[in-house]
């Protein structure tokens, strides 16, 4: 994984709190793809959910929170 894509992915996580889904192409443009993030990121929309089937977790609550 070069540079660029992992601090593109490290980004996306801190912005989005989930890390998307890679294309499916094994040898896919790390550059081309780390630039579909970083637009993801300065748009504040996840297109990686129609283009590659990222599924967001699902939060019901707050999860920090311990009833006793």
């Amino acid at each position: 994984m070069n540079k660029n894509l992992s601090m593109a992915l490290f980004n996306f996580a801190q912005t989005f709190e989930y890390y998307p889904n890679y294309p499916d192409n094994i040898d896919f443009d790390q550059n081309k793809y780390a630039k579909e993030l970083e637009k993801c990121i300065e748009d504040n929309f996840d297109y990686t959910i129609e283009k590659y089937g990222t599924v967001p977790p699902v939060y019901t609550g707050r999860q920090d929170v311990i009833l006793d």
